[in-house]
Formats: structure tokens, sequence, C-alpha cells
């Protein structure tokens, strides 16, 4: 590891997750401690920040990201590392969806006040996957709420969102103007060197030995999500038991062969992980809605399908509600632009790939 890779501990301690939850501690060996490497150093920045208290100026933080980049990793380790600096204050961890329940508790056994009282007075407030409040207005404005409260006492608010905060559909114009007046920060998938980190800090936990030639192999080929390194070693890890030997180069090779030989996916396939990646449903894709979110997935969904099967534009528009070839093409072509200047559809576009056709290295046309 380099001094250019930062590091958060995780797992978090029982302490910060959410009350009437199961703790989340993963098994120790199977998931590595966050890291942020320099294709994220204004993550890397926001985190110094709030960890050191000099974030005031930045509250709220919204740290987005497609599913499968940490961002409840990244979320839980923050609230974690503020409770291990901070012995004497309180820090808070709770996916957006408890939230909205326990409120709808609290309501339902008149006891609101405990909630309020819950969670506008820790310290550091952090709130994952805001994007699942968007049918719950009732939630949105407690949440609002809460937010201010926390604000006005000095606490501090992370939040985590599937999509930048201008791209959040179906949230309060209160809500969404709270979310925009902060820091927005988006999380890119690891480069290399944070690869060679996370894969590093995995095999030294492993109960087999991993050399670094391997290590590297992988590190270069899987330019993928934390889930798909993780899998990889367990993958290789399990052939060198059944087999009686250890993890060579070959038998990393003949991985990523085996990988990257998977049959395409079919539109369906793509389209719904799309859906699902921006928060949307199959059926919104295949809609002629013009909603900003919805076309902007729906062009990822239709770049993945040209780069990634042999489907004709033609065939594609089919799928995609009666859309003919220039559509598709044109829509092709913005998203392709997109890719240079929007991290967060150039993000999306990689974990999908990776998702759909593990063979890596992702090789997205520009």
């Amino acid at each position: 590891m380099t001094d250019r890779v930062a590091l958060i501990a995780i797992p978090a301690s029982p302490s910060v997750s959410t009350a009437g939850a199961a703790p989340h501690t993963p098994a120790a060996g199977t998931v590595p401690d966050y890291l942020l490497g320099p294709e994220n150093q204004l993550a890397r920045v926001a985190v110094e920040a709030i960890l050191e208290g000099g974030s005031d100026h930045l509250n709220p933080i919204v740290f987005h990201g497609p599913p499968g980049i940490g961002k409840t990793h990244l979320a839980m380790g923050l609230a974690a590392a503020w409770k291990s600096r901070n012995r004497q204050s309180q820090a808070l961890y709770v996916p957006a969806i408890d939230f909205a329940r326990e409120l709808t508790d609290a309501i339902e056994e008149q006891a609101v006040d405990d909630f309020r009282a819950r969670y506008r007075h820790p310290s550091l407030l952090a709130l994952d996957d805001v994007e699942r409040l968007s049918p719950k207005e009732a939630a949105q404005r407690e949440l609002l709420y809460t937010i201010d409260a926390l604000l006005e006492s000095g606490g501090r608010v992370v939040l985590t969102s599937s999509t930048p905060p201008e791209y959040l559909a179906g949230l309060l114009p209160g809500l969404s103007g709270r979310l925009l007046s902060g820091l927005s920060v988006g999380l890119a998938l690891p480069g290399f060197e944070t690869r060679i980190a996370i894969l590093t800090q995995l095999a030294q936990s492993r109960p087999i030995a991993v050399g670094e030639a391997v290590l590297r192999l992988l590190a270069e080929k899987l330019s993928a999500p934390v889930p798909a390194l993780v899998a990889a070693l367990h993958n290789l890890e399990l052939a060198a038991r059944l087999e009686g030997s250890a993890i060579t180069l070959e038998r990393a090779r003949r991985y990523l062969a085996e990988r990257s030989s998977l049959e395409q996916p079919t539109l369906r396939e793509i389209a719904a992980a799309t859906a699902r990646h921006f928060s949307l449903k199959l059926a919104d894709l295949r809609s002629p809605s013009r909603r900003r979110t919805v076309v902007a997935a729906r062009g990822v969904a239709m770049y993945l399908a040209r780069t990634l099967t042999v489907q004709s534009l033609t065939q594609i528009g089919v799928y995609f509600h009666g859309r003919d070839h220039s559509t598709v093409s044109h829509g092709c072509r913005k998203t392709r632009r997109l890719l240079d200047s929007d991290p967060a559809i150039r993000d999306a576009a990689r974990l999908l790939c990776a998702r759909l056709r593990p063979a890596g290295p992702l090789r997205l046309e520009h």
C-alpha cells in the first residue's frame, strides 16, 4: 500500500448499528478495510474533514455512487471511526429505510418524542441510501427537520445515495434543497493502486498464501467493485483447497478466462440491472418517459446493449419502446460523451459492465 491510499477501519462496531436490527459486523477476513485511493481524492479530503471536525461549512455531505461501490461500507466506517476518535460523542449509522420504519412505529406508538431524541442529538448521523425515502413524504419531512436540528446544534450529517442529489427523483423540494446546499462527493471504482491494496489486505487474512504476482494480475484484469475482488480470491482459494495445491498464476489466468467466456447478457438483463442501479422500474426504461433520470438511465442501458451484445441498433430500439435505430444511435453517442464529462454516468457504466459481463479489464468505448 502506498502513502496515497487512505484507510478507514471496518467493520463498524455494533454501537453504531441501528436500533432494533442485528449489528452489521462482517466476518473477519471477508471484508477489507475501506480504502480511499487517488481516484477518490475528494472523498478522502471530505472524510478527513469530517473526522478532524473541520467540516462545518460542508454540512451535510452526500457520498454518491452506484450500488456495490462501498457506500454502506464507508458510512458505517465513518460512524465507527468518529466514535473511536470521540468517545464521549454519539455516532449513529442507520439505513434510510429503517429511519422511515422507525418513524412509522413511533407515530403508531405515540413515541415521536423518543424518536426525535434519538436522531436529533448525535454528534454524527450517517444515513444510508437516502433514495429509499422517495415515496415516503412523512419520513422525508422528518429527515429535513432532523438535518436542520443537527446543523443548528453543530452535528455532522453524512448521507449516501446511488445518484447525485440533483438526480434524486421523488424528494420534497425542501429536502432536495438541503442536500444540494452541502457537499456532494462521487465515489469512483477503486483504481489499480487501490485494488492492489485491497487484495493484499484480503490475502493476508486468508489461510492459503497468495503470491504478489497473482495479486497484481487480478488487480490489473479486474477493474471492478470490491465484491468482485473478494469473490476472485474466494474462488481461487476454494479451487486450490479442492485440488490440494497452491494458488498459482496459471490458476488465476484460468479463472479470469472462465469469467471472460460467460455468455453475453440479454437486453432484459441489461435494462433490469440499469433500472435497479438508478432506482427505477424496468417499465420506466421501456416507456416513452422523458424525465431526466429516466432518459439518462435509458441512454446508459442502450449504450451497454450496444457495447456488450451483438444486437443491432434496430433490435435495441424495438426493445426500448419501439424506438428507431437513429434514436438509439443518438442515445449511445450522448452517453459516450457523458463517459468523459459525467463521473456518475461513467462509474455507473463501469459497474454495470462488471456485473453484466465480469470479464475485465472493462474497456468502455469513449
